[in-house]
């Protein structure tokens, strides 16, 4: 499988200039008796700082390979487009060990920036979309005692489903709505509710979550401006 995922950032790395001016790299200088050289500072270097793709393309990979990497690697670019849009979590992980993070690790990880950046929501945090009651509670199951009033976003999905809230809990509500329990996420919006509005959300492993593997760098809060 190694050497699967080592293909496939092989293939994307094909389209990456391989040389940057030293104006848009951070450097670091090295000395050896009169012999000096610039090196890349890789402490201040992050996926959304590296160079656009040079060129369009694609990965599509036969279905009956797919279980070999463990999730769909297939995906298109087009030239210019970002490298943390085009690399997938699955990609890196055995390099960067991204899977044993969490969106509060990320944060401590992240470096300064001066952007003008909003409060991340749900729809941020990418591979939120094709999560489903069910997964959630298999990734934090500290969430089956809770009550769905305590839990917004899973209060909408069933609501939205025709389910009655009631006073029990998630559990109860999953065993009871076997249809809204299989829901995915992106069925409501997002965009209307904080991380936060998950209880655990922030504090849970990327490889928890079902399929992480298939989330976009850049679908991670904070995590295309940690250093590689």
């Amino acid at each position: 499988m190694m050497k699967s995922k080592l293909f496939l950032l092989t293939a994307i790395a094909s389209f990456v200039p391989l040389s940057v001016s030293v104006a848009q790299t951070p450097t670091i200088d090295y000395s050896h008796g009169l012999y000096k050289t610039a090196a890349p500072d890789w402490s201040k270097i992050t996926w959304e700082t590296l160079p656009p793709i040079q060129q369009p393309g694609f990965l599509k990979i036969p279905k009956n390979l797919i279980s070999t990497f463990g999730y769909d690697p297939s995906r298109s670019w087009t030239a210019g487009q970002k490298v943390d849009s085009v690399v997938m979590l699955g990609d890196a992980d055995d390099a960067f060990k991204m899977s044993a993070l969490s969106l509060k690790d990320i944060g401590t990880l992240a470096l300064p920036t001066t952007a003008t950046t909003t409060k991340p929501t749900l729809k941020d945090f990418g591979l939120v979309q094709w999560q489903t009651p069910k997964t959630l509670v298999k990734a934090m199951p500290e969430l089956s005692n809770l009550s769905l009033s305590e839990v917004p976003p899973l209060a909408d999905l069933f609501s939205r489903n025709g389910a009655g809230l009631g006073s029990g809990t998630i559990s109860q509500a999953i065993a009871s709505n076997p249809q809204a329990a299989n829901l995915t996420l992106d069925k409501i919006d997002l965009s209307k509710y904080s991380l936060d509005s998950i209880p655990g959300l922030t504090k849970t492993q990327l490889v928890k979550f079902e399929a992480w593997q298939q989330a976009y760098v850049n679908q991670i809060p904070k995590y295309k401006s940690s250093s590689l």
